[in-house]
């Protein structure tokens, strides 16, 4: 009876966060489209940073994230907060993650079929 219980306990907990993602959140597919862009940015001044050590990191990486909040007509405000939203719900975020990594995956089959 103990066993029962506490299963069900566990399966109440962990069904109870179930709540829809509120209007002001981006959605999963644009996060994830965002945050692809992100990642590239991070990328991007990391490469440069090798080749050009005068690089300040800081400036230009805030520089790239401005240019890709612009094209995605979002705000830096938006993206943090639905970052913080993704980041309270793995359940939501580990989707998105995982999207992310599997169009890497087939970017590189991708590039490695063109050599």
């Amino acid at each position: 009876m103990t066993r029962i219980l506490i299963a069900l306990s566990l399966l109440l907990f962990s069904c109870s966060d179930k709540k829809p993602i509120p209007e002001e959140i981006l959605s999963q597919e644009k996060m994830q489209v965002v945050l692809w862009d992100v990642i590239r940015a991070d990328e991007l001044v990391s490469y440069n940073s090798i080749t050009d050590s005068s690089l300040n990191k800081s400036a230009r990486t805030a520089e790239l994230y401005s240019k890709i909040f612009k094209i995605h007509g979002i705000s830096k405000t938006s993206f943090e907060k639905s970052m913080q939203f993704y980041q309270l719900r793995p359940d939501l975020l580990q989707p998105i993650l995982d999207s992310l990594k599997y169009s890497s995956e087939r970017k590189t089959i991708i590039v490695e079929r063109a050599r």
